[in-house]
C-alpha cells in the first residue's frame, strides 16, 4: 500500500534526522548561516507534506511504485556523480 510506504518512509527519515542532530551539534553546524537558511526553508516542510500525501492518495499503486523507484534512481546517480566528483 503507497500509504503505508510513505508513513513508514516519513517515519523512518525523521527518526534518522533527529539522531544526525547530535552529530552536526558536535561538529558546529548550527551557526547563523545554517540556521538562516533552515528558517527560509522552514514553510516549505508543511506545504510539501500536504502536496505529497495529495498525490500518494491520487496515484495508483501501478504509477505510485514505478514513479518511486525511478525517483530513488535518479537521486541515487546524482549522489554518486557528487561523490565520485568530489573524489577528482
Amino acid at each position: 500500500d503507497p500509504k503505508v510506504l510513505s508513513g513508514t518512509a516519513a517515519i523512518f527519515f525523521a527518526a534518522t534526522n533527529a539522531l544526525k542532530l547530535i552529530p552536526y551539534f558536535a561538529l558546529g553546524q548550527f551557526d547563523a548561516t545554517n540556521l538562516t537558511a533552515s528558517a527560509v526553508l522552514v514553510p516549505l516542510a508543511p506545504l510539501s507534506t500536504i502536496a505529497g500525501a495529495w498525490l500518494v492518495r491520487r496515484m495508483r499503486p501501478e504509477v505510485f511504485y514505478p514513479f518511486t523507484y525511478a525517483t530513488v534512481a535518479v537521486v541515487a546517480v546524482k549522489l554518486l556523480w557528487d561523490g565520485i566528483a568530489g573524489l577528482l
